[in-house]
Protein backbone atom coordinates (compact mmCIF):
# COMPACT_ATOMS: atom_id res chain seq x y z
CA UNK A 1 0.00 0.00 0.00
CA UNK A 2 1.46 3.11 -1.09
CA UNK A 3 2.08 5.63 1.78
CA UNK A 4 2.70 9.39 1.84
CA UNK A 5 6.16 10.13 2.72
CA UNK A 6 6.34 12.91 5.86
CA UNK A 7 9.89 14.49 6.91
CA UNK A 8 9.51 16.42 9.80
CA UNK A 9 11.92 18.59 11.13
CA UNK A 10 12.98 21.38 13.47
CA UNK A 11 14.35 24.49 12.05
CA UNK A 12 18.16 25.64 12.76
CA UNK A 13 20.05 28.46 12.51
CA UNK A 14 22.18 26.83 9.92
CA UNK A 15 19.60 25.88 7.73
CA UNK A 16 18.86 29.43 7.67
CA UNK A 17 22.39 30.59 7.11
CA UNK A 18 23.00 27.55 4.58
CA UNK A 19 21.86 30.03 1.50
CA UNK A 20 24.42 32.35 2.18
CA UNK A 21 27.30 30.38 2.60
CA UNK A 22 26.56 28.40 -0.65
CA UNK A 23 25.39 25.39 1.53
CA UNK A 24 22.08 23.49 1.33
CA UNK A 25 22.27 22.73 5.18
CA UNK A 26 20.93 19.60 7.02
CA UNK A 27 17.24 20.17 6.64
CA UNK A 28 17.69 20.85 2.82
CA UNK A 29 20.27 17.83 2.07
CA UNK A 30 17.76 15.63 3.86
CA UNK A 31 14.83 16.44 1.62
CA UNK A 32 16.85 16.29 -1.65
CA UNK A 33 18.95 13.50 -0.57
CA UNK A 34 16.81 10.57 0.81
CA UNK A 35 15.70 7.51 -1.37
CA UNK A 36 12.45 8.08 -0.78
CA UNK A 37 11.34 11.63 -2.19
CA UNK A 38 8.80 13.60 0.45
CA UNK A 39 5.35 14.40 -0.23
CA UNK A 40 5.22 16.72 2.66
CA UNK A 41 7.88 18.77 4.27
CA UNK A 42 6.80 19.62 7.91
CA UNK A 43 8.94 22.54 9.65
CA UNK A 44 8.84 23.28 13.36
CA UNK A 45 10.05 26.86 14.38
CA UNK A 46 10.99 28.26 17.81
CA UNK A 47 12.29 31.46 16.52
CA UNK A 48 12.96 34.03 13.32
CA UNK A 49 9.44 33.76 11.80
CA UNK A 50 10.95 36.97 9.78
CA UNK A 51 12.79 34.78 8.05
CA UNK A 52 10.76 32.25 6.59
CA UNK A 53 9.30 33.55 3.73
CA UNK A 54 12.95 33.82 2.30
CA UNK A 55 14.40 30.82 3.48
CA UNK A 56 10.85 28.68 2.39
CA UNK A 57 11.30 30.27 -1.23
CA UNK A 58 14.78 29.26 -1.67
CA UNK A 59 14.20 25.33 -0.20
CA UNK A 60 10.92 25.52 -2.96
CA UNK A 61 13.56 26.03 -5.80
CA UNK A 62 15.91 23.47 -4.49
CA UNK A 63 13.14 21.17 -4.73
CA UNK A 64 12.37 22.35 -7.91
CA UNK A 65 15.12 21.76 -9.52
CA UNK A 66 15.72 18.39 -8.65
CA UNK A 67 11.60 17.83 -9.68
CA UNK A 68 10.70 17.07 -6.42
CA UNK A 69 7.22 18.32 -5.61
CA UNK A 70 6.49 18.34 -1.81
CA UNK A 71 4.53 20.74 0.08
CA UNK A 72 5.82 22.49 2.69
CA UNK A 73 4.33 23.80 5.99
CA UNK A 74 5.40 25.76 8.91
CA UNK A 75 4.47 25.99 12.55
CA UNK A 76 5.91 28.14 15.12
CA UNK A 77 5.89 27.03 18.69
CA UNK A 78 6.17 28.91 21.65
CA UNK A 79 8.84 27.50 23.89
CA UNK A 80 10.39 28.55 27.37
CA UNK A 81 13.71 28.20 25.36
CA UNK A 82 15.24 26.14 22.93
CA UNK A 83 16.39 23.67 25.84
CA UNK A 84 13.16 23.55 27.60
CA UNK A 85 12.35 19.90 27.71
CA UNK A 86 9.09 19.80 28.50
CA UNK A 87 7.08 21.90 26.18
CA UNK A 88 9.65 21.03 23.60
CA UNK A 89 8.30 17.12 23.81
CA UNK A 90 4.87 18.34 24.30
CA UNK A 91 5.21 19.76 20.78
CA UNK A 92 7.08 16.86 19.17
CA UNK A 93 4.22 14.31 20.76
CA UNK A 94 1.70 16.83 19.27
CA UNK A 95 3.20 16.47 15.71
CA UNK A 96 3.43 12.83 15.90
CA UNK A 97 0.42 11.47 16.96
CA UNK A 98 -1.42 13.88 14.27
CA UNK A 99 1.28 12.32 11.25
CA UNK A 100 1.50 8.86 12.33
CA UNK A 101 -1.23 6.63 11.21
CA UNK A 102 -1.24 3.19 8.43
CA UNK A 103 -1.53 5.63 5.98
CA UNK A 104 1.94 7.64 6.20
CA UNK A 105 5.67 7.28 7.36
CA UNK A 106 7.10 9.87 8.85
CA UNK A 107 11.09 10.74 8.49
CA UNK A 108 12.62 12.74 11.58
CA UNK A 109 16.00 14.72 10.86
CA UNK A 110 18.27 13.85 13.70
CA UNK A 111 20.77 17.12 12.62
CA UNK A 112 18.57 20.11 12.85
CA UNK A 113 17.64 22.01 15.92
CA UNK A 114 18.82 21.84 19.95
CA UNK A 115 20.20 18.84 21.55
CA UNK A 116 16.90 18.75 23.41
CA UNK A 117 15.06 18.36 20.10
CA UNK A 118 16.79 15.70 18.82
CA UNK A 119 16.97 14.02 21.97
CA UNK A 120 12.76 14.02 21.87
CA UNK A 121 13.01 13.01 18.75
CA UNK A 122 15.09 9.83 19.79
CA UNK A 123 13.17 9.07 22.73
CA UNK A 124 9.46 9.30 20.58
CA UNK A 125 10.56 8.40 16.87
CA UNK A 126 11.80 4.61 17.97
CA UNK A 127 9.79 4.29 21.40
CA UNK A 128 6.42 5.15 20.83
CA UNK A 129 6.13 6.08 17.23
CA UNK A 130 7.74 3.98 13.68
CA UNK A 131 9.21 6.65 12.55
CA UNK A 132 12.67 6.91 10.08
CA UNK A 133 16.09 8.69 11.62
CA UNK A 134 18.18 10.42 9.34
CA UNK A 135 21.38 12.73 10.07
CA UNK A 136 23.61 14.59 7.88
CA UNK A 137 27.34 15.81 8.51
CA UNK A 138 29.60 17.38 5.93
CA UNK A 139 32.14 14.47 6.76
CA UNK A 140 29.93 11.44 6.48
CA UNK A 141 26.87 13.05 4.60
CA UNK A 142 23.61 11.54 4.58
CA UNK A 143 22.50 8.19 6.40
CA UNK A 144 19.96 6.73 8.27
CA UNK A 145 19.61 5.97 11.82
CA UNK A 146 19.56 2.58 13.82
CA UNK A 147 18.68 2.47 17.35
CA UNK A 148 21.35 -0.30 19.34
CA UNK A 149 18.58 -2.97 19.96
CA UNK A 150 18.77 -3.53 23.61
CA UNK A 151 18.05 0.25 23.56
CA UNK A 152 14.67 -0.37 21.90
CA UNK A 153 14.08 -3.62 23.81
CA UNK A 154 14.34 -2.05 27.10
CA UNK A 155 12.42 0.87 26.57
CA UNK A 156 9.47 -1.79 25.09
CA UNK A 157 10.15 -4.13 28.29
CA UNK A 158 9.46 -0.46 30.38
CA UNK A 159 6.14 0.51 27.76
CA UNK A 160 4.94 -3.60 28.60
CA UNK A 161 5.02 -3.20 32.78
CA UNK A 162 3.31 0.31 31.96
CA UNK A 163 0.49 -1.48 29.71
CA UNK A 164 -0.05 -4.04 32.81
CA UNK A 165 -0.48 -1.07 35.59
CA UNK A 166 -3.27 0.20 33.17
CA UNK A 167 -5.26 -2.78 32.91
CA UNK A 168 -4.99 -3.26 36.86
CA UNK A 169 -6.12 -0.51 37.34
CA UNK A 170 -9.62 1.38 38.20
CA UNK A 171 -11.08 3.27 35.49
CA UNK A 172 -11.16 7.07 36.68
CA UNK A 173 -14.19 7.77 35.43
CA UNK A 174 -14.18 11.08 37.69
CA UNK A 175 -13.89 11.70 40.90
CA UNK A 176 -16.88 14.22 41.24
CA UNK A 177 -20.49 14.11 41.30
CA UNK A 178 -21.17 16.24 38.52
CA UNK A 179 -19.34 14.14 36.23
CA UNK A 180 -20.73 10.55 36.82
CA UNK A 181 -24.09 11.21 35.02
CA UNK A 182 -26.31 8.51 33.79
CA UNK A 183 -29.73 8.07 31.97
CA UNK A 184 -30.24 4.54 34.53
CA UNK A 185 -32.89 4.91 37.59
CA UNK A 186 -31.07 3.07 39.83
CA UNK A 187 -27.90 5.08 39.43
CA UNK A 188 -29.22 8.63 39.56
CA UNK A 189 -30.61 7.60 42.58
CA UNK A 190 -27.28 6.24 43.94
CA UNK A 191 -25.20 9.36 42.89
CA UNK A 192 -27.97 12.06 44.28
CA UNK A 193 -28.16 9.94 48.04
CA UNK A 194 -24.37 9.89 47.95
CA UNK A 195 -24.72 13.99 47.05
CA UNK A 196 -26.73 14.34 50.42
CA UNK A 197 -24.25 11.65 52.45
CA UNK A 198 -21.26 13.62 50.98
CA UNK A 199 -22.35 16.51 52.77
CA UNK A 200 -22.52 15.16 56.36
CA UNK A 201 -19.40 13.52 58.37
CA UNK A 202 -21.68 9.96 58.77
CA UNK A 203 -20.04 6.39 57.94
CA UNK A 204 -21.35 5.04 54.39
CA UNK A 205 -21.59 1.58 53.41
CA UNK A 206 -21.41 1.35 49.61
CA UNK A 207 -22.54 -2.29 47.99
CA UNK A 208 -22.16 -3.65 44.90
CA UNK A 209 -21.32 -6.23 42.68
CA UNK A 210 -17.08 -6.47 41.40
CA UNK A 211 -16.46 -3.97 39.37
CA UNK A 212 -19.34 -1.47 39.74
CA UNK A 213 -17.24 1.10 40.82
CA UNK A 214 -17.14 1.33 44.63
CA UNK A 215 -13.59 3.09 44.55
CA UNK A 216 -14.94 5.52 42.61
CA UNK A 217 -17.93 6.65 44.06
CA UNK A 218 -15.98 6.82 47.29
CA UNK A 219 -13.79 9.29 45.82
CA UNK A 220 -16.37 11.41 44.66
CA UNK A 221 -18.21 11.28 48.20
CA UNK A 222 -14.86 12.73 49.62
CA UNK A 223 -14.04 15.27 46.92
CA UNK A 224 -17.34 16.60 47.60
CA UNK A 225 -17.26 16.52 51.51
CA UNK A 226 -15.75 18.97 53.83
CA UNK A 227 -12.66 17.09 54.10
CA UNK A 228 -11.84 17.13 50.71
CA UNK A 229 -8.69 18.60 51.66
CA UNK A 230 -7.38 16.41 53.61
CA UNK A 231 -6.44 12.70 52.79
CA UNK A 232 -8.45 10.06 51.37
CA UNK A 233 -6.46 7.01 52.39
CA UNK A 234 -7.84 3.51 50.60
CA UNK A 235 -7.05 0.13 52.20
CA UNK A 236 -8.00 -3.23 50.62
CA UNK A 237 -9.20 -5.08 53.95
CA UNK A 238 -8.86 -8.60 51.88
CA UNK A 239 -5.13 -8.03 51.87
CA UNK A 240 -4.56 -7.16 55.04
CA UNK A 241 -2.77 -10.36 57.40
CA UNK A 242 -4.69 -11.03 60.11
CA UNK A 243 -1.35 -10.77 62.64
CA UNK A 244 -1.07 -6.98 61.29
CA UNK A 245 -4.17 -5.96 61.93
CA UNK A 246 -3.14 -4.05 64.49
CA UNK A 247 -0.07 -2.77 62.92
CA UNK A 248 -1.70 -1.61 59.87
CA UNK A 249 -4.59 0.11 61.07
CA UNK A 250 -3.21 1.33 64.39
CA UNK A 251 0.44 1.26 63.78
CA UNK A 252 3.42 0.63 65.94
CA UNK A 253 5.77 1.97 68.10
CA UNK A 254 9.30 1.38 67.29
CA UNK A 255 10.71 -2.17 69.39
CA UNK A 256 7.11 -3.48 69.58
CA UNK A 257 7.74 -6.50 68.09
CA UNK A 258 10.28 -8.22 65.89
CA UNK A 259 10.95 -6.09 62.83
CA UNK A 260 9.34 -3.08 64.25
CA UNK A 261 12.58 -0.85 63.77
CA UNK A 262 10.65 2.51 63.62
CA UNK A 263 7.57 4.14 64.57
CA UNK A 264 5.20 3.94 62.15
CA UNK A 265 2.18 5.81 61.37
CA UNK A 266 -1.65 2.97 60.98
CA UNK A 267 -4.01 3.75 58.17
CA UNK A 268 -6.19 5.78 60.98
CA UNK A 269 -3.93 7.96 61.73
CA UNK A 270 -2.82 8.88 57.83
CA UNK A 271 -6.74 9.44 57.40
CA UNK A 272 -6.73 11.70 60.53
CA UNK A 273 -8.80 14.61 59.63
CA UNK A 274 -9.83 12.83 56.43
CA UNK A 275 -11.62 9.66 55.04
CA UNK A 276 -10.58 5.96 55.58
CA UNK A 277 -11.76 3.94 52.92
CA UNK A 278 -12.20 0.10 53.79
CA UNK A 279 -13.06 -1.61 50.62
CA UNK A 280 -13.78 -5.22 50.76
CA UNK A 281 -15.15 -4.61 54.50
CA UNK A 282 -16.44 -8.56 54.51
CA UNK A 283 -13.43 -9.89 54.36
CA UNK A 284 -12.43 -9.17 57.92
CA UNK A 285 -12.16 -11.50 60.50
CA UNK A 286 -14.76 -11.00 63.63
CA UNK A 287 -11.70 -10.64 65.65
CA UNK A 288 -10.70 -7.61 63.31
CA UNK A 289 -14.22 -6.56 62.99
CA UNK A 290 -14.08 -6.06 67.24
CA UNK A 291 -11.30 -3.63 67.14
CA UNK A 292 -12.63 -1.64 64.26
CA UNK A 293 -15.52 -1.17 66.29
CA UNK A 294 -14.15 0.08 69.47
CA UNK A 295 -11.67 2.18 67.31
CA UNK A 296 -15.36 3.79 65.66
CA UNK A 297 -17.19 3.90 69.37
CA UNK A 298 -14.22 6.01 70.89
CA UNK A 299 -13.02 7.82 67.96
CA UNK A 300 -9.45 6.86 69.35
CA UNK A 301 -7.04 3.96 68.59
CA UNK A 302 -3.77 2.97 70.34
CA UNK A 303 -0.67 1.63 68.21
CA UNK A 304 1.14 -1.38 69.08
CA UNK A 305 3.21 -0.81 72.21
CA UNK A 306 2.42 2.36 73.11
CA UNK A 307 0.50 2.60 76.42
CA UNK A 308 -2.07 5.03 75.68
CA UNK A 309 -4.77 5.67 73.31
CA UNK A 310 -4.81 9.20 70.91
CA UNK A 311 -7.91 10.63 69.16
CA UNK A 312 -8.10 10.31 65.85
CA UNK A 313 -10.88 12.22 63.50
CA UNK A 314 -11.60 9.74 60.70
CA UNK A 315 -14.95 9.53 58.65
CA UNK A 316 -15.16 5.63 57.12
CA UNK A 317 -16.60 4.84 54.20
CA UNK A 318 -16.75 1.12 53.59
CA UNK A 319 -18.12 -0.81 50.53
CA UNK A 320 -18.26 -4.57 49.78
CA UNK A 321 -19.62 -6.81 47.30
CA UNK A 322 -21.02 -9.28 49.71
CA UNK A 323 -24.58 -9.34 51.48
CA UNK A 324 -23.69 -8.42 54.84
CA UNK A 325 -27.11 -8.85 56.20
CA UNK A 326 -26.68 -12.54 55.05
CA UNK A 327 -23.40 -12.63 57.06
CA UNK A 328 -24.74 -11.47 60.25
CA UNK A 329 -27.34 -14.15 60.13
CA UNK A 330 -24.85 -16.65 59.44
CA UNK A 331 -22.45 -15.52 62.39
CA UNK A 332 -19.25 -13.77 60.19
CA UNK A 333 -20.16 -10.11 60.39
CA UNK A 334 -21.04 -8.23 63.51
CA UNK A 335 -24.30 -6.74 63.59
CA UNK A 336 -23.02 -3.88 65.91
CA UNK A 337 -20.81 -2.76 63.33
CA UNK A 338 -22.96 -3.15 60.31
CA UNK A 339 -25.32 -0.89 62.06
CA UNK A 340 -22.34 1.49 63.30
CA UNK A 341 -21.42 1.84 59.75
CA UNK A 342 -24.78 1.74 57.83
CA UNK A 343 -25.90 5.27 58.54
CA UNK A 344 -25.78 5.90 54.84
CA UNK A 345 -26.38 3.03 52.42
CA UNK A 346 -25.17 3.27 48.29
CA UNK A 347 -26.28 0.73 46.33
CA UNK A 348 -24.37 0.19 42.92
CA UNK A 349 -26.49 -1.27 40.11
CA UNK A 350 -24.61 -3.56 38.09
CA UNK A 351 -23.56 -2.94 34.31
CA UNK A 352 -26.53 -5.04 32.99
CA UNK A 353 -29.28 -3.16 34.83
CA UNK A 354 -27.53 0.25 33.50
CA UNK A 355 -27.89 -0.10 29.48
CA UNK A 356 -28.63 3.32 28.74
CA UNK A 357 -25.35 4.22 29.89
CA UNK A 358 -22.87 1.77 28.03
CA UNK A 359 -22.82 4.54 24.88
CA UNK A 360 -21.64 7.16 27.11
CA UNK A 361 -19.69 5.14 29.56
CA UNK A 362 -17.94 3.40 26.95
CA UNK A 363 -16.96 6.60 25.24
CA UNK A 364 -15.61 8.06 28.24
CA UNK A 365 -13.43 4.44 29.20
CA UNK A 366 -12.18 5.00 25.22
CA UNK A 367 -10.99 8.59 25.69
CA UNK A 368 -9.04 7.77 29.28
CA UNK A 369 -7.77 4.82 27.59
CA UNK A 370 -6.00 6.84 24.44
CA UNK A 371 -4.97 9.12 26.70
CA UNK A 372 -2.80 6.33 28.96
CA UNK A 373 -2.17 4.29 26.51
CA UNK A 374 -0.48 6.56 23.80
CA UNK A 375 2.86 5.29 25.12
CA UNK A 376 2.71 2.38 23.81
CA UNK A 377 4.67 1.79 20.62
CA UNK A 378 2.55 2.88 17.28
CA UNK A 379 -0.47 3.16 19.06
CA UNK A 380 -3.69 5.16 17.30
CA UNK A 381 -5.71 7.11 19.30
CA UNK A 382 -9.05 4.86 18.60
CA UNK A 383 -12.68 5.74 18.23
CA UNK A 384 -15.29 3.10 19.08
CA UNK A 385 -17.91 2.57 15.87
CA UNK A 386 -21.88 2.52 16.61
CA UNK A 387 -22.23 -1.35 15.75
CA UNK A 388 -19.12 -1.57 18.34
CA UNK A 389 -21.56 0.15 21.22
CA UNK A 390 -24.40 -1.73 20.31
CA UNK A 391 -22.30 -4.84 20.75
CA UNK A 392 -21.36 -4.07 24.27
CA UNK A 393 -24.83 -3.05 25.41
CA UNK A 394 -25.67 -6.97 24.60
CA UNK A 395 -23.47 -8.35 26.87
CA UNK A 396 -23.35 -9.69 30.23
CA UNK A 397 -20.21 -7.93 31.53
CA UNK A 398 -20.69 -10.04 34.72
CA UNK A 399 -16.99 -7.80 35.42
CA UNK A 400 -19.09 -5.04 34.90
CA UNK A 401 -16.91 -1.47 34.77
CA UNK A 402 -13.63 -3.20 35.52
CA UNK A 403 -14.24 -5.88 32.89
CA UNK A 404 -15.53 -3.87 29.86
CA UNK A 405 -12.72 -0.97 30.70
CA UNK A 406 -10.19 -4.11 30.45
CA UNK A 407 -11.88 -5.70 26.99
CA UNK A 408 -11.46 -2.14 25.43
CA UNK A 409 -8.00 -2.43 26.61
CA UNK A 410 -6.76 -5.32 25.07
CA UNK A 411 -8.78 -4.32 21.85
CA UNK A 412 -7.80 -1.28 21.79
CA UNK A 413 -3.76 -2.19 22.44
CA UNK A 414 -3.99 -5.40 19.54
CA UNK A 415 -5.89 -3.38 16.64
CA UNK A 416 -4.15 -1.74 14.33
CA UNK A 417 -6.46 1.00 13.04
CA UNK A 418 -7.78 3.96 14.19
CA UNK A 419 -11.63 2.83 14.93
CA UNK A 420 -12.61 -0.07 17.08
CA UNK A 421 -15.48 -2.41 15.80
CA UNK A 422 -17.40 -5.64 16.49
CA UNK A 423 -14.40 -7.63 15.66
CA UNK A 424 -12.05 -6.26 17.64
CA UNK A 425 -14.25 -6.58 20.71
CA UNK A 426 -15.26 -9.90 19.91
CA UNK A 427 -11.61 -11.17 19.75
CA UNK A 428 -10.64 -9.65 23.13
CA UNK A 429 -13.29 -10.93 25.44
CA UNK A 430 -12.84 -13.32 27.31
CA UNK A 431 -14.91 -16.53 27.34
CA UNK A 432 -16.81 -17.41 30.17
CA UNK A 433 -17.66 -21.07 30.39
CA UNK A 434 -21.77 -21.69 29.25
CA UNK A 435 -23.93 -22.10 32.53
CA UNK A 436 -27.18 -23.51 32.24
CA UNK A 437 -30.06 -23.57 33.88
CA UNK A 438 -29.29 -26.60 35.71
CA UNK A 439 -26.39 -24.72 37.77
CA UNK A 440 -29.23 -22.47 39.43
CA UNK A 441 -30.48 -25.54 41.44
CA UNK A 442 -26.72 -25.31 42.97
CA UNK A 443 -27.39 -21.68 44.66
CA UNK A 444 -26.78 -21.43 48.44
CA UNK A 445 -29.92 -19.44 49.16
CA UNK A 446 -28.48 -18.53 52.45
CA UNK A 447 -26.10 -16.88 51.08
CA UNK A 448 -29.04 -14.39 49.47
CA UNK A 449 -30.26 -14.63 45.86
CA UNK A 450 -31.61 -12.09 43.24
CA UNK A 451 -34.40 -13.86 42.56
CA UNK A 452 -35.40 -11.79 39.63
CA UNK A 453 -31.88 -11.93 38.07
CA UNK A 454 -31.88 -15.80 38.47
CA UNK A 455 -35.25 -16.03 36.37
CA UNK A 456 -33.75 -13.13 33.82
CA UNK A 457 -30.92 -15.43 33.47
CA UNK A 458 -32.89 -18.57 32.79
CA UNK A 459 -35.15 -16.96 30.16
CA UNK A 460 -33.01 -15.05 27.94
CA UNK A 461 -30.71 -18.72 28.16
CA UNK A 462 -33.29 -20.63 26.60
CA UNK A 463 -34.47 -17.75 24.05
CA UNK A 464 -31.44 -17.84 22.47
CA UNK A 465 -31.23 -21.75 22.67
CA UNK A 466 -34.31 -21.67 20.71
CA UNK A 467 -33.66 -19.00 18.08
CA UNK A 468 -30.14 -21.06 17.69
CA UNK A 469 -32.41 -23.77 16.94
CA UNK A 470 -34.58 -22.31 14.83
CA UNK A 471 -32.00 -20.26 12.38
CA UNK A 472 -33.18 -16.90 14.07
CA UNK A 473 -36.68 -17.70 13.01
CA UNK A 474 -38.72 -15.86 15.97
CA UNK A 475 -42.03 -17.26 15.00
CA UNK A 476 -40.30 -21.28 15.65
CA UNK A 477 -38.77 -20.40 18.75
CA UNK A 478 -41.81 -18.78 20.21
CA UNK A 479 -43.17 -22.16 19.80
CA UNK A 480 -40.14 -24.31 21.06
CA UNK A 481 -40.49 -21.96 24.25
CA UNK A 482 -44.40 -22.25 24.74
CA UNK A 483 -45.16 -19.35 23.85
CA UNK A 484 -48.73 -18.68 22.75
CA UNK A 485 -47.33 -15.82 20.51
CA UNK A 486 -44.37 -14.42 19.29
CA UNK A 487 -45.09 -10.96 20.10
CA UNK A 488 -44.28 -11.90 23.70
CA UNK A 489 -40.54 -12.92 22.25
CA UNK A 490 -40.57 -9.62 20.46
CA UNK A 491 -41.22 -7.54 23.48
CA UNK A 492 -38.16 -9.46 25.32
CA UNK A 493 -35.69 -9.19 22.35
CA UNK A 494 -36.36 -5.71 22.57
CA UNK A 495 -36.11 -5.28 26.55
CA UNK A 496 -32.83 -6.80 26.39
CA UNK A 497 -31.80 -5.07 23.04
CA UNK A 498 -31.42 -8.08 20.66
CA UNK A 499 -34.19 -7.27 18.63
Amino acid sequence: MFKKQILLTWLGRHDLDAEGQGLLGALASIALGVDWPFDEIRILVNDWSDELPGFEGWLREKLASQKRKATISFRECYLESPIDYPSIYSVCREELAALSNEKTKVTLNLTSGTPAMIANWLLLGKGVYDTKLVQTSRQSGLSVVELPFDISLEYLGRQDSYLGAIASSTPEIDVHFEHLQSKSAAMQEAVELAKKLAARSVPVIIQGETGTGKEVMAEAIHSSSMRSGKALVAVNCAAIPETLIDSQLFGHRKGAFTGADSNRKGYFDEADGGTLFLDEIGELSLAAQAKLLRALQKNEITAVGDSKPHRVDVRIIAATHRDLLSMIEQGDFREDLFYRLAIGIVQLPPLRQRLEDIPLLAEVLMEQLNDEAQTQPGYLSKNISKSAINFIENQRWPGNIRELWNTLLRASIWSDGSELDVEHLERAMIQRPEKSQRDTSEIDVRQGIDINEIIDKTKRYYVEKALDATAGQKGKAAKLLGLTNHQTLNNWLKQWGMD
